[in-house]
């Protein structure tokens, strides 16, 4: 039986390549704006980009394939969508009808979007480079030509040099895809501009090649080179040594997009909007926002410490934030005016150690550091320490503070082995279920619809939690030109909830594609929901519908085509 709550909005997000942190980061934003919101329900719709090449190719046959997700979920009833995928490849945004969109960082005259304002975060590193550093040679790893936000980047750094009178010649540039693989490009660039200063890269993972090719150059980013990318995704922080990047200030294109959307659904004249952005420095290139005074220091400046933890703790400004939780920003505040109150009155007791001390406790035991990279905060927190005891050394709240300091540190370090710790164990348990789930479902000498059967009973074992299988009453013979193609009804033949298997009767089993996120069989959760298509080569078996996490980004994929190949080896293949 399905259910249809009419005062609830249904809006969709469609994404390409999900699984890259560019498209993460934006998912994990428009989650984190709706999942407070009782009156939303978001269904995240992430295919694959694929281009025009060899027809005959594996990988570009597997593309279309998988971009299938998208014509079944044209079948669905959206309020609104948000589309972000940069080449707009891969769907035609028709297929979704006349509904309210909004195009994330998309060239679209026509079109309600939502940009970077490129040349604010750009601008504000060139001019630290070229007026503070007095560099005169700088180059950029650039982008595709087909990609908007990479073509309006180059415009932006020729502008600049051109202004600055440095001049720009097409040496100090050279082309990427946008991805990893950048190697090729990066030591063409190198091998033309061997006393490079700064390189810019157009986005975060063309870095990673970059860095590679420096390595094997004997030179180091942020000593011999100074490097920054665009995005200020999750990786610029992971990479050897953590990599500046230009990210949003104050509210991401995610939030913003979704902001603006609603708006529209609610008849309200809405303009198209950029975001602002701004460099966060990281040690491939230092910059800090701030300086660290002893009047901010003796005066427990208020603005100084929200300022001090925006900049550390830079990811906690995109989340919404519950009544019931734990406000860090206001934490942070009681600690740091806690030490700097102590050395304004040159004392602090036992008591007063101890209570901030329990208030360090639950800053870092309750999960700020996923707020923040490690090197940034712990930098950071050492310019403040450093300045406190150069500025009041010899005081006695100072050995106190330098107690606090290192505390905090420690803290902040097991927070983060913990959480490694923790993320590896899931890994590798959902490796495992996905083992013992192939153990039992294949090679037991069945086919056919026994064979189905048998990959129902044991759906619970999957690393799929709280989510729904559907299948369609035959394997399509899908073909990616033609959407129509597939059916217009499908079955749920089961659930997994909290680990539990429910199998659906037969007679409650077919339902319209349109309603596969309203039956109430399927666990609601406030986060919203997103789907993967199950296939083998050519043939279309269904739809996998699951809860929005993390997690289910990062491996849903390769575990829906596991899926798609065990139905395929007990539905297709003899006994």
């Amino acid at each position: 039986m399905a259910y249809e709550n009419k005062k609830v909005k249904t809006i969709g997000l469609i994404l390409e390549d999900a699984f890259t942190d560019y498209a993460k980061d934006i998912a994990h934003s428009v989650v984190h704006s709706v999942q407070k919101r009782k009156d939303l329900r978001l269904i995240m719709i992430a295919g694959r980009q694929y281009n025009n090449g060899d027809h005959r190719d594996p990988e570009h046959l597997y593309r279309k394939m998988f971009n299938a997700i998208y014509g079944m979920n044209a079948m669905c009833r959206f309020d609104g969508l948000l589309f972000t995928f940069p080449n707009l490849l891969g769907v035609k945004e028709g297929l979704f009808g006349d509904v309210p969109k909004v195009f994330i960082a998309a060239e679209k005259e026509d079109e309600l979007t939502v940009n970077y304002d490129n040349e604010m975060g750009i601008r504000e590193a060139l001019d630290f480079l070229v007026r503070i550093k007095g560099f005169t040679r700088i180059c950029m790893l650039g982008g595709r030509d087909d990609n908007a936000d990479a073509r309006k980047r180059k415009r932006v750094f020729c502008n600049y040099l051109a202004e600055a009178g440095l001049g720009y010649s097409e040496s100090q540039y050279e082309k990427t895809d946008m991805s990893v693989n950048t190697h090729e490009a990066a030591a063409k660039l190198l091998a033309r501009n061997p006393d490079v200063q700064a390189i810019f890269c157009v986005n975060d993972p063309a870095a990673v090649g970059l860095y590679d090719v420096m390595r094997a150059n004997g030179k180091m980013p942020g000593k011999d080179i100074l490097v920054f990318g665009f995005d200020n995704a999750a990786m610029a922080a992971q990479l050897v040594p953590p990599l500046a990047s230009i990210g949003t200030d104050g509210i991401t294109v995610g939030q913003k997009a979704l902001e603006l959307l609603l708006e529209k659904i609610d008849g309200k004249d809405v303009q198209s909007q950029v975001v602002p952005t701004r460099l966060f420095g990281r040690d491939s290139f230092e910059y800090e926002t701030y300086e660290i005074t002893t009047r901010d220091i003796l005066k427990v400046d208020r603005a100084f410490i929200y300022n001090f933890f925006d900049d550390c703790f830079y990811r906690y400004g995109n989340e919404v934030v519950d009544m019931a939780d734990i406000d860090f920003r206001r934490l942070f505040y009681e600690i740091l005016s806690g030490m700097m109150t102590a050395v304004k009155n040159r004392y602090m007791d036992e008591k007063q150690f101890v209570r901030i001390s329990r208030l360090i406790d639950i800053f870092f035991e309750n999960g700020a550091m996923r707020y923040t990279d490690a090197n940034k905060f712990l930098r950071s927190l050492s310019r403040l320490q450093g300045s406190m005891n150069e500025t009041f050394r010899g005081m006695y709240a100072i050995g106190f503070n330098n107690r606090l300091f290192s505390y905090m540190k420690d803290k902040a370090l097991m927070s983060l082995a913990f959480a490694k710790a923790m993320g590896e164990k899931g890994y590798q348990s959902g490796r495992n279920k996905n083992f013992e789930f192939m153990i039992n479902t294949v090679n037991h000498g069945v086919s056919g619809e026994e064979g189905l059967e048998n990959v129902i009973r044991h759906f619970a074992e999957t690393a799929f939690h709280d989510a729904a299988l559907y299948l369609f009453e035959k394997p399509v013979e899908y073909d990616p030109e033609r959407p129509e193609s597939i059916p217009s009804m499908i079955n749920l033949r089961c659930v997994s909830k909290d680990g539990a298997l429910f199998i659906v009767p037969k007679d409650r089993r077919e339902c319209p594609v349109s309603e596969i996120y309203t039956r109430n069989e399927i666990p609601y959760e406030a986060k919203g929901y997103t789907s993967f298509p199950l296939f083998y080569g050519k043939l279309l078996f269904g739809i996998l519908v699951g809860g929005i996490n993390r997690s289910l980004m990062e491996t849903g994929e390769y575990l829906s085509f596991l899926l798609g190949k065990t139905i395929y080896t007990n539905l297709m293949l003899p006994g």
